[in-house]
């Protein structure tokens, strides 16, 4: 492991960037993990597992540059919850540090319909930084997940399925897509190991292609219990939710919101895909 490359990982202790420094471990290669909080349980879990832990905040690029000295990749993710200007400062930091250490590749997950002029908030932040992105000269790929399967973890959303109702705005006729976070990480760590095929490449990443009327219903074959859908009105969504996860599920509602068009294709090239039934079976029967 002494010789091994080494990928800087941001967001490392959340969905995706903790799916990446996973399979990164496990694919042989060393991980520093990019924290805010080294002591919280996920960083340790991290630790334990051979990652070095890299305090530091995107914020503040000069708190964790030097760690990008030497290194064969970086994987950059950012949390939109805080505003998409401070997203976008963020990413495009990330970048430009990237760049000043010359870094060999970037990996930067992005979002389904980052440049289809949505009006979207955190839809087109990540649509800037893909934009700065491409415009150096940095070696990159740029992922862009559909919506992930864990986002049916988040707390008030998994009591709600295990109470028997799955709650969403989005209306049970509109087809969307999946992926698991996990899968995420499993191409990023097959990316870092084999850039070259990637460089410049932007793609989009779904496993599955599905209705909320559809996942109902295979929670239900999965929790052996009856899991049924339930319309969560739009004024609701904007009280509960805020303006910009509104303005993300109105469009939805109004377009369409499938990016990959050959869904066969893609999983036929990635055939460890997780289905929607094993993540059910994997992460939320036995939670």
């Amino acid at each position: 492991m002494e010789n091994a490359p080494t990928i800087l990982v941001t967001g490392a202790t959340g969905k995706q960037g903790g799916a990446v420094a996973r399979h990164l471990l496990s694919s042989g290669f060393r991980v520093k993990a990019l924290t805010r909080k080294p002591a919280s349980p996920a960083a340790r879990q991290l630790q334990q597992l051979g990652a070095e832990l890299v305090p530091g905040d995107l914020d503040q690029p000069a708190s964790f540059g030097q760690h990008l000295a030497g290194v064969a990749g970086v994987f950059s993710v950012q949390a939109f919850e805080q505003g998409p200007e401070k997203e976008v400062r963020q990413g495009i930091g990330l970048a430009e540090l990237a760049v000043q250490y010359s870094v060999p590749h970037f990996i930067y997950s992005s979002v389904t319909g980052a440049d289809a002029h949505t009006g979207i908030p955190h839809w087109e932040s990540k649509g800037k930084i893909e934009q700065h992105l491409r415009g150096t000269q940095l070696s990159y790929t740029i992922l862009r997940p559909a919506s992930l399967y864990e986002n049916f973890l988040l707390p008030p959303v998994a009591s709600r399925i295990r109470k028997g109702k799955l709650v969403s705005p989005v209306k049970k006729e509109v087809v969307q897509q999946f992926i698991s976070a996990q899968d995420i990480g499993k191409i990023s760590a097959h990316i870092f190991s084999h850039p070259a095929p990637y460089q410049g490449s932007t793609i989009t990443l779904a496993a599955e292609q599905l209705t909320l009327a559809q996942v109902a219903a295979i929670f239900s074959e999965v929790l052996g219990k009856e899991v049924r859908y339930q319309k969560l009105p739009m004024f609701l969504t904007r009280l509960f939710m805020g303006r910009n996860l509104y303005k993300m599920f109105k469009w939805v509602n109004e377009h369409d919101a499938v990016f990959l068009k050959d869904l066969a294709a893609f999983k036929k090239e990635h055939p460890h895909l997780k289905s929607l039934r094993d993540w059910i079976q994997d992460y939320f029967a036995t939670g």
